[in-house]
């Protein structure tokens, strides 16, 4: 018994430590993808500004997918229709609305949603006047193709020479191909030797630290899961204005 609960000990106190090295790689790539997505929306912020929707939008769709942030999906609907994309404006502020219903930008990505949508509808209905076609200027005619001179008496009087025809050399036979070289005798594989460890299962400490943290890791995903909750994230962002 004292054994027993010494293994099981040990296999705790690794499990805590395995549970602690395996949360902070991810707790590392978590704060660099919060960077990353920082230093896009910077990027898109400045983009907005000088006017260049179409790289702003982009950006903006970018550090949404790093960062699922509310006011990164409504600046990126923003830019696309300042840019003049409605359909793509269109469907950014639906999901804005499907996504955050209770959001801060709600009420005005309805509102854009709507007009975009008459807009869309009234370009559908009335398309523009195909642009004329300008005809191509006709093509000038060729000039009239120049006789070649005539030979003069004597060179039509000269016989033509006779053409010799010389055998051709027979094709020479091509060279023999080598004999098969005997195959090579493949090595012998030996079988692994039988493992002699005939100890009960639960006398073996991996057995032991591997069950422990199997447990502990359950216990942080139970946890995780049971702590993000219901509600929507707040917008960590600035939000893109435009008329």
């Amino acid at each position: 018994m004292h054994w027993a609960r010494l293994h099981f000990s040990a296999a705790v106190a690794v499990g805590v430590v395995l549970g602690v090295l395996s949360a902070a790689p991810a707790a590392a790539a978590g704060a660099s993808a919060a960077r990353d997505a920082r230093r896009i929306y910077d990027e898109a912020t400045a983009a907005f500004g000088l006017g260049k929707y179409a790289e702003a939008a982009e950006k903006y769709e970018a550090a949404f997918a790093i960062r699922p942030d509310p006011a990164l999906l409504y600046n990126a609907a923003q830019a696309f229709r300042l840019g003049g994309v409605k359909p793509r404006a269109l469907e950014l502020y639906r999901n804005y609305v499907r996504l955050y219903p209770d959001g801060t930008n709600a009420a005005d990505a309805r509102t854009h949603a709507e007009a975009l949508k008459k807009a869309i509808d009234v370009e559908a209905a009335n398309p523009p006047p195909p642009k004329p076609v300008t005809p191509l200027p006709p093509a000038a005619a060729p000039p009239p193709a120049k006789s070649a001179p005539s030979a003069p008496a004597s060179a039509r009087a000269m016989p033509a020479p006779v053409e010799t025809t010389v055998p051709a050399a027979p094709p020479a036979a091509p060279p023999a191909a080598p004999a098969p070289a005997a195959a090579a005798n493949a090595p012998m594989v030996s079988r692994p030797g039988q493992s002699n460890d005939n100890e009960p299962l639960t006398k073996q400490t991996w057995f032991w630290t591997a069950g422990a943290g199997v447990v502990l890791v359950g216990a942080i995903v139970i946890l995780a899961v049971s702590g993000r909750g219901e509600t929507y994230p707040d917008p960590t962002y600035g939000t893109a204005r435009g008329n």
